[in-house]
């Protein structure tokens, strides 16, 4: 008896521990029996291992919807999550659409498990166009759109992990954008004024091609004047300035004239003598580097206006007479305005400069003036302006008797053309075939003028002498060794101190013949 009712209280026991494991099984049913896909993905959501009804009510025993979840997403999902990180400033608008719209919440072959890869989910609500452009960022080409944005909540605008230029420093250098002199732009953080942070179909992912991007601030007139520098008019910016920041003023890439020299030859502003403004590096005293008004070369005035800055006006206007160049404001049509091996900055050297102008042929001949053969236009002609006639420093003679003393010129008796200062009435100031510069053979000059003196036979009618007259051509000279016999063999044609310019002293004109005629 006693053992009897020893194993029925040992049935008892087992039968009420198999009810129990029943019971249990019941109250916590294996949903996986069922739902196994739910957690064959790669990435497992944390909360399968809390079991389903971490979130699930038993679906089999209420009225409630399918899902039976314990609660409205995205609540249920803060049970375990923190909730501030999702309800910061800006919110994500797919946080509203609910958190399974991106995420699975079971498991999935994507990190954050994800319902698709990135971008491509993002791309259910973003336009794919904005994105794939001809230049794409380097993030937005990865996918890794959560570079910059946070995906649920943020105190930035665009839901941005940092506010800009912090952001964009986490990829570029920030010693690029922080020296001496910085883009106001740069300087504001407002990187996105000049750059697309997504994709673009021009350079550097510009907002719009340059130079137009650079009119969003800059005034546009101020590039497109009637002569532009050719980096301008190709909207070349970049090519002289640094577009975030630079030790330079005006964020320079280098200082002038280093900065010119990059495109024009060095060579040309670097010879023997140099402008004192090319010397000095001082390139927009002159030249504006954008555009201008002027008719070439971005002049910053007209010329002459602009040498006007320097050179003093007066010694180029106000007088009578000017040198048609100066005239006509082309200064550098004599003066080249970088530097030259000239003296002057002259183009070439005198007189080959003057013959860019004035026919050369004029100064070629048997006899060559003096200071024309030897290059000293300047020494009869201001280059500039004067009060004289063809520029002359003086007035004949005067201008001779700087050469040519006066003291010849000046004897009692003076040749009318000479008492006149009409010296280029006889010679030619430039050059000739004939002798002493004259302008005809000596004796076909003085006819010009004594008509009556000379008959076609060559002879000079001497009144009282013979009716044959003086032979004047055909004879050697008896006094002056080496000359043929001229109307100067008898006559001085500038002046004497006897009666009809005699050349020798004579107080008649027969008195003149005992130089010649002795006997």
């Amino acid at each position: 008896m006693g053992v009897g009712k020893y194993c029925f209280a040992l049935v008892l026991i087992f039968s009420s521990l198999i009810i129990f494991s029943i019971d249990s099984s019941a109250a916590k049913p294996d949903c996986l029996q069922c739902h196994s896909a739910l957690e064959k993905h790669k990435v497992v959501h944390p909360a399968l291992e809390m079991g389903c009804s971490a979130c699930h009510m038993e679906p089999h025993k209420t009225k409630k919807p399918r899902l039976s979840l314990m609660s409205e997403p995205p609540e249920l999902c803060y049970n375990c999550h923190d909730k501030s990180k999702f309800t910061q400033k800006y919110v994500h608008p797919a946080l509203q659409m609910g958190c399974t719209t991106c995420h699975n919440p079971h498991s999935s072959d994507n990190n954050k498990m994800l319902v698709s890869k990135l971008p491509d989910l993002c791309f259910n609500c973003h336009d794919q166009k904005t994105f794939m452009k001809k230049t794409t960022h380097p993030p937005v080409a990865a996918g890794n759109c959560t570079t910059c944005h946070n995906p649920h909540s943020s105190k930035n605008e665009k839901l941005l992990v940092s506010p800009p230029p912090e952001l964009c420093f986490m990829c570029h250098d920030r010693d690029l954008f922080n020296k001496k002199v910085v883009h106001p732009p740069v300087q504001e953080g407002m990187c996105t004024f000049c750059h697309n942070p997504h994709a673009t179909d021009t350079w550097w992912l510009l907002t719009s091609k340059l130079p137009d991007v650079c009119f969003n601030c800059h005034d546009q007139s101020a590039f497109t004047k009637k002569s532009q520098h050719p980096p301008v008019k190709l909207g070349m910016c970049v090519l002289c300035h640094n577009p975030h920041s630079a030790k330079r003023e005006k964020l320079l890439v280098a200082n002038p004239p280093e900065l010119c020299f990059r495109c024009h030859n060095k060579s040309i502003f670097t010879d023997k003598n140099i402008h004192p403004p090319v010397k000095a590096g001082m390139c927009l005293t002159c030249h504006n580097p954008h555009s201008s008004d002027a008719e070439r070369n971005m002049f910053t005035k007209k010329l002459p206006g602009l040498c006007f800055m320097c050179h003093q006006e007066k010694k180029f206007t106000g007088k009578k007479v000017h040198h048609p160049p100066v005239a006509a404001g082309m200064c550098t049509a004599c003066h080249n305005p970088h530097s030259n091996k000239n003296d002057k900055f002259l183009r070439a050297e005198i007189p080959k400069l003057c013959f860019n102008c004035h026919d050369k042929k004029e100064f070629q001949g048997k006899h060559i003036h003096s200071p024309v053969k030897a290059g000293m236009c300047t020494m009869c002609h201001l280059p500039h302006q004067g009060d004289k006639g063809h520029l002359l420093v003086e007035e004949p003679p005067k201008l001779c008797f700087m050469c040519h003393d006066e003291t010849n010129f000046k004897k009692k008796n003076i040749h009318p053309p000479v008492a006149a200062g009409l010296c280029i009435i006889c010679h030619s100031p430039h050059a000739t075939n004939n002798v002493f510069q004259l302008r005809l053979p000596i004796d076909d000059l003085c006819v010009t003028c004594h008509t009556q003196k000379i008959i076609a036979n060559g002879v000079h009618i001497v009144s009282g002498f013979t009716q044959a007259g003086h032979p004047v051509k055909g004879k050697k000279d008896p006094r002056r060794k080496g000359r043929k016999f001229s109307c100067t063999s008898c006559h001085n044609p500038h002046s004497s101190d006897s009666v009809d310019l005699f050349r020798y002293a004579a107080k008649s004109r027969f008195g003149l013949c005992r130089y010649c005629h002795k006997k």
